[in-house]
């Protein structure tokens, strides 16, 4: 998967567009939502930009195995962590969240996959001091989550 700079739009955005991704598809209702949610603004990225960070996303997606394809696009949980590696900034890291959790309600359905990739990547974001856990304790409860071993 292609390297963008920590913190970048681009590493936030390919994030926000991997959620989108997460229930197998990306509809306009989605898109306004995070356009009404001030995308623009909240990672100086704009739709048409957001759209070429998901297209080199599934392009990334579709050359590898970090899939699987059984399963509607669901993220395997090495994935979200290299993806959440690239986003160090806990105010980014805030308005990422938002941003999942927005485009993900937009369509007035919540899918498992949206839910568990927002939910893996919470954790994997969680401040040890938060829990008194690291990373590795984070992605080993989101590997149960998915059911990897």
């Amino acid at each position: 998967m292609r390297h963008y700079r920590p913190d970048s739009p681009e590493a936030a955005a390919r994030i926000v567009a991997a959620c989108l991704l997460s229930d197998g598809h990306v509809g306009i209702d989605e898109l306004d939502a995070l356009d009404r949610m001030g995308m623009e603004q909240r990672l100086t990225m704009n739709r048409e930009q957001l759209l070429a960070v998901m297209q080199q996303m599934c392009e990334d997606l579709t050359m590898s195995a970090y899939l699987n394809w059984s399963d509607a696009c669901r993220f395997d949980p090495a994935v979200i962590y290299h993806l959440a590696q690239d986003v160090r900034d806990w105010r980014l890291r805030r308005e990422i969240l938002a941003l999942c959790e927005e485009g993900a309600h937009a369509n007035g359905h919540l899918s498992e996959g949206e839910a568990g990739f927002i939910r893996v990547l919470r954790n994997m974001w969680r401040s040890p001091h938060e829990h008194g856990l690291g990373a590795s304790c984070a992605k080993s409860q989101s590997e149960r989550f998915y059911g990897c071993r």
